[in-house]
């Protein structure tokens, strides 16, 4: 219960000025309701039943002022409570998205739906705190002021039914244990499959590239159902404490009743005392419905307080970790086959540059059989430039024939993008390729990487603006164009993550963050590496 205490204090404590206007407003408008009873058992003994006109118009005059107490005390409630529940859970939130943009942490290892759960319905749960802590004044408040009336109609019939009340209230918390436990199981499971959910939209990708789509929605199914039945089980309690709730306050009412009755029979009240005692009591149901409202309120922000917690108190790595240069890593690429490489962005980096023939920094390469005449190195971030659909792809270097650059196209996907335009190949493109979208223009900057045909081509992440079933195809045309049946001796070296681009490659070279290099197929790696799956399939 640590990090539940400590964020309802941390949220009460940055709002106590609004809860205890809050709780003030509501306690002012539950007392005017509890004496509106009084007022009109008093007009009927004083006015009506004396025929006095000034006593009647003196009543009618103190029911005007009460209601117009009791209205705005509410408004002003309704107002405080809601701009301090605004306020909190908006807090909450920016709170929560500065701790999960920091580094480290067990937070980091948190499903993205999961993470989206805590920082909204949660951080909304919890913020209701406020309105638990003025609700549960309010009902007391209430409480307190109709137990005092009916004492002083009558002391029996108060105490009775005093005593009434005070069981049926610890026996309606006695429920809210049950319901924070079914709250915070709803949320949970709630969480799971809203970070399944996330993950499937977000790793189209990876589950395609894995061909997992059955098992996808089987999972998915999985904790969807679990989320139902969570969220029944929750429905369950609420009902179970509504109706107890409504059945205490008939109790109420029904004793109340009864004993006014037996006393106005006898004579010990009248006409107006009864009528202030069966409106008391009446009113009575109220707050403790409010009360049971109000503890269901603070089990939901009580569950949710404890997620809350759990990321905003998560440890997180001091500033400046993890900045190290690292070991020296020497990554062995074979010169001849298709192969991925998966690495740490820092080691990506350097192991460009000197594929590009730069001074070796902490990276070194050595080709495994003879190395290659020529390495193209195919720019992170290609541009086009203003001119036709051939010079982008020629570089200004017209070919023999267009036919010539039909394989590079189709190999690349973006044979469908030239044969859509009139002109074809022969199409103008604006400066940067503005009028192709970015799925597009990555699509012609490959076929350009594929048109120059080096011994070595090193491509670097070339497939993602593309849809998965658009990269699968891309994936199989590079494939084969560069090393099916018939072609010549040559390396691919493709840096990527996705997992479709990496089913396609003889070999994958991982470079662990330790600079231990691991070399094997992908779905060997799959299996056996832990850190490699969690950087392919996230």
């Amino acid at each position: 219960m640590g990090n539940e205490a400590r964020v309802r204090r941390r949220v009460l404590r940055r709002q106590r000025g609004r809860v205890v206007a809050a709780s003030l407003l509501l306690m002012g408008h539950q007392t005017c309701e509890a004496l509106v009873p009084v007022a009109l058992g008093l007009a009927i003994d004083e006015a009506v039943a004396g025929g006095e006109l000034t006593a009647l118009v003196l009543c009618v005059g103190g029911l005007v002022v009460l209601f117009a107490a009791l209205n705005t005390c509410y408004r002003w409630f309704a107002r405080s409570a809601q701009l301090a529940v605004v306020e909190e859970a908006h807090a909450l939130r920016v709170e929560l998205g500065a701790r999960l943009l920091r580094v480290g942490g067990t937070a980091a290892a948190r499903h993205r739906g999961e993470l989206l759960t805590i920082a909204s319905s949660d951080a909304d749960q919890v913020s209701r705190a406020v309105v638990w802590i003025a609700g549960l004044a309010g009902s007391v408040a209430a409480l307190g002021v109709s137990c005092v009336v009916l004492v002083g109609i009558d002391v029996r019939l108060g105490l009775l039914l005093i005593v009434t009340a005070v069981v049926t209230t610890f026996g309606l918390n006695l429920l809210s244990p049950l319901l924070a436990r079914r709250v915070a199981g709803q949320q949970e499971a709630l969480a799971a499959a809203s970070a399944l959910a996330t993950d499937l939209v977000t790793g189209l990708r990876v589950v395609h590239g894995l061909r997992a789509e059955e098992t996808a929605v089987r999972r998915y199914r999985a904790v969807s159902r679990a989320a139902e039945a969570a969220g029944i089980r929750s429905g369950t309690a609420s009902s179970l404490q509504l109706g107890v709730t409504v059945l205490a306050g008939t109790v109420v009412l029904v004793v109340a009743v009864l004993s006014a009755g037996l006393l106005a029979v006898d004579g010990v009240i009248g006409i107006g005392a009864f009528v202030a005692a069966i409106g008391a009591a009446q009113f009575i149901a109220e707050p403790l419905s409010g009360v049971g409202m109000y503890l269901r309120f603070g089990a939901a922000a009580l569950a949710s307080s404890g997620r809350v917690g759990d990321v905003l108190d998560d440890e997180v790595e001091p500033a400046g970790a993890g900045r190290a240069e690292g070991p020296s890593v020497t990554v062995r690429l074979p010169a001849d086959g298709c192969t991925g490489v998966v690495a740490d962005p820092a080691v990506i980096d350097d192991l460009l540059e000197v594929l590009r023939g730069r001074e070796p920094g902490r990276v070194r390469v050595e080709w495994q059989g003879e190395a290659p005449s020529r390495v193209h190195v195919e720019p992170v971030r290609a541009h086009l430039f203003a001119g036709t659909f051939e010079d982008n792809i020629t570089l200004g270097r017209p070919a023999d024939s267009l036919e010539q650059l039909r394989p590079a196209l189709v190999a690349a996907g973006a044979d469908e993008v030239v044969d859509a335009r009139p002109g074809g190949l022969l199409e103008p493109l604006r400066d940067r390729g503005l009028s192709l979208s970015g799925g597009q223009r990555q699509r012609i900057v490959l076929a350009r990487a594929l048109h120059t045909d080096p011994p070595a081509l090193v491509l670097t992440e070339p497939t993602t603006a593309l849809d998965p079933v658009t990269e699968q195809a891309v994936a199989d045309g590079v494939r084969a164009h560069r090393h099916g049946p018939g072609t010549e001796r040559r390396a691919t070296v493709v840096v990527t993550t996705s997992p479709i681009l990496l089913d396609r490659t003889d070999q994958v070279v991982f470079a662990r963050s330790t600079g231990e290099v691991v070399t094997g197929t992908h779905h060997g790696l799959l299996d056996s590496e832990a850190d490699y799956r969690r950087r392919v399939l996230g």
